[in-house]
């Protein structure tokens, strides 16, 4: 088993422990947006472009979702455990939650660098840090999805991967 299929077992605690970087035991929509924001820094994509609107609205649809499952005081912010209740409840997973899969899409469609409707590997280890990889385990899950052996992934493949990564 390698390092990224042991971490695609990351519990909810340690996913919000990730978001909240200042460590005070709460994430709010700025903690939340985070790691979208820089990713889009990261790969010179203006905010205000169509891919970055995409993202950061996808992000946002996420983020208000978590919060009616689990933002018991209504405060728009989330304990530890009001983030791990929200992850794990059945309507988390439903296929009819609002935004279901949005973000895993316009992920792709940013890191797809050349439109041309597939991740080439280098594409695909930009999506590394995002998901909280690191540049090693990203290659070798890369390897993994690429079963063929084609050098590409799909968008069914990438959005199995990061259902795998978070889920699995």
């Amino acid at each position: 088993m390698t390092d990224i299929t042991k971490n695609a077992q990351l519990a909810p605690v340690q996913e919000f422990q990730r978001m909240d970087a200042d460590g005070d035991g709460s994430v709010d929509l700025t903690d939340f947006l985070r790691a979208p924001h820089r990713l889009l820094s990261e790969l010179g994509i203006p905010e205000e472009s169509d891919k970055g609107r995409a993202l950061l609205e996808a992000n946002k649809t996420q983020w208000t979702f978590l919060l009616s499952l689990g933002d018991a005081d209504g405060d728009g912010i989330l304990t530890t455990d009001e983030y791990v209740t929200a992850r794990t409840s059945p309507a988390f997973r439903s296929a009819d939650r609002p935004g279901k899969g949005d973000v895993c899409r316009t992920l792709f469609d940013l890191l797809d660098r050349d439109d041309d409707g597939s991740l080439d590997r280098d594409e695909f280890l930009r999506a590394g840090d995002f998901l909280g990889m690191s540049d090693a385990d990203a290659g070798t899950y890369f390897d993994e999805l690429d079963a063929d052996g084609s050098g590409r992934i799909s968008p069914k493949e990438f959005l199995k991967a990061v259902k795998r990564f978070y889920t699995s």
